[in-house]
């Protein structure tokens, strides 16, 4: 008699949990990836290696943008070994589902009209599911970026919410930062929250700060962030502190 529950594990948690485990391993070729998918399970009509087991796939869906640099590196490959590996070591053994194949492919993405409208809240109730120094934020590069930020002799807020006088709007930037006076937003580009599809609507929302005297605004890859958190905050402040 078996004891597979015959259920997949929640996508989002399964992804985080892949994700710290990659990040242990120092992965970060794999995690530079993997921050801007989202993933998906489909159980395969073949019986697993185990007793009562079934073949399953986890498919791994990329912005088409970010697919298309992904296809074109020259060790995708391996990232593709070493990533089915490591799903493979996390994948819950009682789910009944044995890991055998694995898929990369382009997420389908609704225009930029039928976004989700995520409601900006201050960052102690963000919607952002990582709990990080007393606050939350929605990736982990965003933590990077703070991290970083936090050694630096400036002021700065972490998606807090910023509401535009008179128009009843609100609009929640990742980094507000002042230095010697100077306010600049550090926006962290890539995320679930700023997908390439919703690039102009971004830019639409940089339009409204400016318009209340907010001039300066940098947009950074979230990989980037990521990987070298260091050289994107400086270059956002060595930006800031040259503007008159």
């Amino acid at each position: 008699m078996t004891e597979f529950t015959y259920v997949f594990p929640e996508s989002r948690k399964f992804l985080h949990t892949l994700i710290t485990y990659l990040q242990a391993k120092d992965k970060d070729n794999i995690v530079n990836w993997l921050i801007k998918s989202k993933c998906e399970f489909l159980e395969n009509e073949e019986f697993g290696y185990r007793y009562y087991s079934r073949e399953a796939t986890v498919k791994f869906l990329l912005p088409h943008d970010v697919f298309t640099e992904f296809k074109k590196i020259d060790t995708k490959t391996q990232i593709e070994k070493d990533l089915l590996c490591a799903v493979k070591k996390n994948f819950p053994s009682d789910a009944g589902y044995d890991i055998t194949y694995l898929e990369i492919l382009p997420v389908i993405e609704a225009p930029p009209d039928e976004e989700i409208n995520l409601e900006n809240s201050a960052s102690l109730v963000s919607p952002g599911n990582l709990l990080h120094d007393g606050l939350r934020f929605r990736s982990r590069s965003e933590i990077k970026i703070y991290e970083v930020l936090k050694k630096r002799n400036v002021l700065f807020f972490a998606n807090a919410t910023a509401v535009l006088g008179s128009k009843d709007i609100k609009k929640e930037p990742d980094f507000l930062v002042c230095q010697n006076g100077k306010w600049g937003i550090l926006e962290v580009m890539g995320e679930p929250y700023h997908p390439s599809s919703t690039a102009m609507k971004d830019h639409e929302r940089a339009r409204l700060f400016k318009n209340y005297g907010l001039l300066y605004i940098e947009f950074y890859d979230a990989a980037r962030c990521y990987s070298k958190p260091d050289e994107v905050v400086d270059d956002f402040l060595h930006r800031l502190s040259s503007i008159q």
